[in-house]
């Protein structure tokens, strides 16, 4: 689930601008370690869940930074039991929010499924904060260490 959760991702950038225009960033993210639970199957990985946490630093289109944590929670898929091997469910906050952006993401192994395997992901991103709530954008991340990822991202106008 380094990979797990990991892929979860990601994730931050997200975390949050307040104007309500389109807006391209790119993010960021040191992860701590995943903590696993459950698996079921052969192997011992199908089902299997996970909680991972983090900071990010996310960079805006006109070069502002946004610092944060990021907290997910995520699950093995079956192989061949649906599109992404990995589904997350994060929450972001940013330096100063009351409130988190939440994001949901869909990754899949980059190579051999397994938990030294890069993953890449997308998925749908969703600020409550601000002026303009809510607003909605959408990201992709690459979990690409056990301690990095790196991701872009656009909000919705």
């Amino acid at each position: 689930m380094k990979n797990l959760v990991g892929g979860g991702m990601l994730a931050a950038a997200l975390f949050c601008a307040s104007t309500a225009q389109a807006e391209n960033f790119t993010y960021e993210v040191t992860w701590g370690d995943v903590n696993m639970v459950g698996g079921i199957g052969a192997d011992g990985t199908w089902g299997r869940g996970g909680t991972v946490s983090g900071t990010y630093v996310t960079t805006l289109a006109d070069g502002g930074a946004i610092n944060g944590t990021i907290s997910c929670v995520g699950m093995d898929q079956a192989p061949s039991e649906s599109v992404f091997a990995l589904t997350l469910a994060c929450d972001a906050t940013r330096e100063g929010a009351s409130e988190a952006t939440a994001i949901a993401y869909g990754c899949n192994y980059l190579g051999e499924r397994g938990p030294d395997t890069a993953l890449g992901c997308v998925g749908g991103i969703r600020n409550a904060e601000g002026d303009a709530a809510p607003r909605l954008g959408s990201v992709t991340m690459h979990w690409h260490s056990a301690t990095a990822a790196h991701g872009t991202g656009q909000w919705y106008e």
